[in-house]
């Protein structure tokens, strides 16, 4: 039910009930440190404590718009025509499709535009640029090439995700402040870290705004052995990681992404993936049955 598109998304029905099979039975509160898209958060009960982070501060303010002002933001969203199949032209100097040269254009101005409502700003941007990243950074990878995202507006998407939003915490904090508490707490966090692959690649390639270095990675495992709550984290499977975490349970899944990395190729490539479901505490026989049996 998720609105946004993003890099290594749990959005897909397959993927997200794996993860959410590794989840226990029973907590009163649930954490997001890194909330990005929201595939597991947008599909976990609305009766629980739920407390979403990011430190992407654009994100996070897209949610606070969604989550406060939800009919100011969805009617500018809808100000917006969506896409038409007949607007679609050949650029013929570089060889590939402009699906709709009105669409571009705003994509173009509202990349630029720092005094506009930067919730829609961020918003437009993730729905029809490159692999749903948004990162202004002038050498970033920020270009039109999925018009057909916008049509999202057509749908009541954006108001159930409002719905669900409602008396959940928003912050843009380091994740660490959220894995800080008390021993008897019965909180569960679920955390998707960036990529470990993703470490090393050039700028321009990184799927993340805010990356992780090998560092980061080593700082995250090591606050999270110092965590009280129950843990369950989303990784990328890589002997370095496995190594991180080798008195963590580790269960290895496997499943196909909703697309590939490349915007304009979602629809025709689909990348299959390994990751690493890792956990400080036994999986719950009960809750995985539950899901398995679907």
């Amino acid at each position: 039910m998720n609105v946004l598109r993003f890099p290594g998304g749990k959005s897909k029905k397959s993927i997200r009930e794996r993860i959410l099979s590794h989840f226990p039975l029973s907590y009163d509160e649930i954490r997001f440190p890194f909330v990005g898209g929201g595939g597991i958060f947008f599909h976990t009960p609305t009766n629980k404590k739920r407390w979403i982070n990011d430190i992407d501060r654009d994100l996070m303010g897209f949610y606070e718009a969604l989550r406060d002002r939800p009919d100011d933001l969805i009617n500018k969203c809808r100000a917006i025509e969506p896409h038409r199949e007949e607007e679609a032209t050949q650029e013929i100097s570089r060889g590939r499709k402009v699906y709709n040269a009105r669409m571009r254009e705003i994509f173009d101005r509202f990349a630029h535009d720092k005094n506009m409502d930067q919730a829609l700003r961020f918003f437009f941007i993730n729905r029809c640029g490159w692999g749903g990243r948004v990162n202004y950074d002038i050498d970033s990878r920020l270009y039109f090439s999925n018009p057909p995202g916008w049509s999202i507006v057509k749908t009541k998407k954006l108001e159930k995700a409002s719905q669900i939003l409602q008396n959940v915490k928003i912050t843009s904090y380091d994740y660490s402040r959220l894995l800080k508490g008390k021993k008897k707490s019965k909180v569960l966090l679920y955390l998707d870290p960036p990529y470990f692959a993703n470490t090393n690649l050039a700028q321009t390639s990184q799927l993340y705004k805010y990356n992780f270095t090998v560092e980061d990675h080593k700082k995250l495992s090591e606050t999270v052995k110092k965590c009280h709550y129950y843990v369950i984290i989303s990784y990328d499977n890589d002997d370095f990681i496995r190594r991180l975490y080798d008195n963590f349970n580790i269960y290895e899944e496997q499943w196909t992404y909703c697309g590939s990395s490349s915007g304009e190729n979602q629809s025709k490539t689909k990348r299959k993936g390994s990751e690493l479901i890792i956990t400080n505490f036994k999986r719950d026989k009960t809750v995985y049955d539950l899901f398995e049996s679907k």
